[in-house]
């Protein structure tokens, strides 16, 4: 693997990462939401937040992955 190889590997790994850690944060804040109000925000919001932190954490990094896979050098 050559470096620029891996910096882009590197850089695509931080991407993927940072993409479930902000999933994981609006999963979060949007129970947070829903069960006690919080933030002043109305439960709509809450259910809004869940909903995009879900879709975020789980198929965000999957897609991803898909699209940067490699293909194998014959």
């Amino acid at each position: 693997m050559t470096p620029e190889e891996e910096t882009k590997a590197q850089y695509r790994f931080l991407v993927i990462n940072i993409c479930r850690i902000t999933g994981a944060i609006m999963l979060v804040v949007g129970l947070a939401v829903i069960a006690r109000g919080a933030f002043g925000l109305p439960k709509a919001a809450g259910y809004v937040l869940f909903l995009v932190g879900m879709v975020d954490f789980l198929m965000v990094p999957v897609f991803l992955s898909k699209r940067w896979k490699s293909t194998p050098k014959i």
